[in-house]
């Protein structure tokens, strides 16, 4: 009996037979009568022809899959100092910073650049066209992620524990990135540049240690051998502000750092770059997902942007995308004139302009309106319904959820001079009290909202008959606990060191008698 394994219809690719003879370019025929021999059987032969021409032939992908999507942030990236936003004078300072290190380079310390500016006025963009322009290489500090990431996902958390490694600190890691960017080069760098660090993400131990941040200048000013430039935004909070914090008068001029500001950019330079960046959107690539948006629409778009290119560029590109709805506006009054009745008329001097509309909240409540509304507060009296307030205590602490420390900070400050009756004093800080203890639970972060509605609603009913006249708005006073060690030797004179409160505690209340005491004196 012949077995069936001996008839084989097809060759094997690890047979180690001799090589068949190579078939020429010009002799070669299709596939599907190669390389199957006559007696392979007819289902299985043409089941492994179409399977075999599936794979030889590559399927085409549709159009829309070739289409590449356009990235703004690299197709219509500036690419030369033309097509900046910022003034001239700025971009010539920089260069002639640069073109004066380049002549003293190894006969000074090394030179050390300070860019500060509103976010969004070009700062970064402005640096690295300028310095790419003179032939520097540009390189980034990047602050690492201090949480470690875990890839596979058989990884057991519970069960298996990684051993225990050393990690560097902050400022121990930057210092290394200074020395070693500065000093070595890549071995893929082809070209010798010109080198040049930048550094934008400043890691924050420095914010909280800045001496820490002054020995590290002076390491770098002894060892460094390439031009550090430092970008800082300006920010409304002091205690995260670079410039106020770290780049202090001192700091510039004993490490005679050099500093330039960037104002915001001027309505002028915005409608530059806006018009490059419509007349990049008639190309084959862009006009498929974008179109130009009208007139009216980009001049809402300037109005709303306050300066910030890069605030203008995303609403662009919101209003420029194809089939989608357009973005809402609001009219607005850019001027007005009186007639001789003192009432506002809309005659030729009144012009109206249009802006986008805020997206989330109908109305922008700054923090001083927001006191405005609690110090001073409105009544709506209807007959047959119960007195409301005008401004909603609600509404006030959903404006200020994410700052509910500063708000009640102020109040703290503010509220006793906006009183006219001590009883109303005494329940308002009953209120901001209650919210205090809310304020100290740290383990809900929904409780920081209510403690802000409790603050607000408690000193808008206390306060019945509010003070009249203007009082200037006092900034937040940071009360310093007195120490307990420089009042030992009193409380030890005295026999008081037995209390039975704390010694934080009691040391306080003395020290608050005390001065009472001496002001009497006096």
């Amino acid at each position: 009996m012949t077995s069936n394994k001996s008839k084989r219809w097809f060759t094997s690719a690890f047979d180690t037979g001799p090589s068949p003879a190579p078939v020429k370019r010009s002799d070669s025929v299709p596939v599907s009568t190669t390389t199957l021999p006559a007696t392979a059987p007819a289902t299985k032969r043409s089941k492994l022809t179409t399977r075999i021409s599936s794979f030889s032939q590559p399927k085409k992908e549709p159009a829309a899959a070739q289409s590449r999507v356009p990235d703004w942030s690299v197709d219509l990236a500036p690419k030369k100092l033309a097509d900046l936003a910022v003034h001239p004078k700025k971009l010539e300072e920089i260069q002639h910073w640069l073109k004066t290190y380049d002549r003293v380079k190894g006969t000074e310390p090394v030179a050390i650049l300070l860019i500060s500016g509103p976010p969004g006025c070009g700062k970064s963009t402005a640096i690295k066209i300028v310095t790419e322009e003179l032939g520097y290489e540009v390189t980034e500090w990047t602050t690492p992620v201090d949480v470690d990431m875990f890839f596979h996902d058989n990884y057991d958390f519970e069960g298996g524990r990684e051993e225990v490694t050393y990690r560097e600190n902050r400022k121990t890691q930057f210092e290394k990135f200074l020395y070693k960017s500065s000093r070595y080069c890549s071995i893929l760098e082809m070209d010798s540049k010109e080198k040049l660090l930048l550094v934008k993400d400043i890691p924050n131990v420095f914010l909280r240690d800045p001496e820490a941040f002054r020995s590290t200048l002076e390491t770098y000013q002894r060892l460094g051998a390439s031009p550090l430039v430092f970008i800082a935004t300006e920010t409304s909070n002091k205690k995260l502000d670079i410039v106020f914090n770290l780049f202090t008068p001192a700091v510039l001029n004993d490490f005679k750092v050099h500093h330039i500001t960037f104002n915001a950019v001027s309505t002028t330079l915005m409608k530059k770059a806006i018009k490059r960046l419509t007349s990049l959107m008639v190309g084959p690539e862009m006009s498929r997902q974008y179109r130009v948006p009208p007139q009216d629409m980009i001049d809402s778009v300037v109005l709303s942007s306050q300066g910030d290119l890069r605030s203008v560029t995303l609403n662009l590109h919101f209003a420029s995308l194809k089939n989608a709805p357009r973005l809402s506006t609001e009219q607005v009054n850019a001027g007005e004139v009186l007639n001789s009745s003192g009432v506002a008329t809309g005659g030729r001097g009144k012009k109206k302009e249009s802006k986008l509309k805020s997206v989330g909240c109908a109305e922008n409540l700054t923090l001083f309106h927001a006191l405005g509304r609690v110090f001073h507060p409105k009544i709506e009296r209807i007959a047959g319904q119960p007195d409301r307030f005008q401004h909603s205590p609600e509404t006030l602490a959903e404006a200020f959820t994410s700052q509910p420390h500063g708000l009640i900070s102020l109040a703290h400050s503010n509220y006793v001079l906006r009183f006219t009756d001590i009883d109303d004093i005494c329940g308002a800080a009953d209120a901001l009290s209650v919210a205090d203890i809310i304020m100290s639970e740290y383990r809900e972060d929904q409780l920081a909202g209510h403690a802000l509605n409790v603050a607000i609603r408690g000193m808008m009913v206390c306060n019945r008959k509010t003070a009249s006249g203007w009082h200037q708005i006092r900034k937040t006073k940071a009360y310093q606990r007195p120490s307990v060690a420089g009042h030992e030797v009193q409380l030890k004179k005295y026999g008081l060191e037995t209390s039975s409160v704390s010694a934080g505690l009691f040391m306080t209340d003395y020290k608050k008698y005390l001065d009472i005491i001496l002001a009497g004196k006096v």
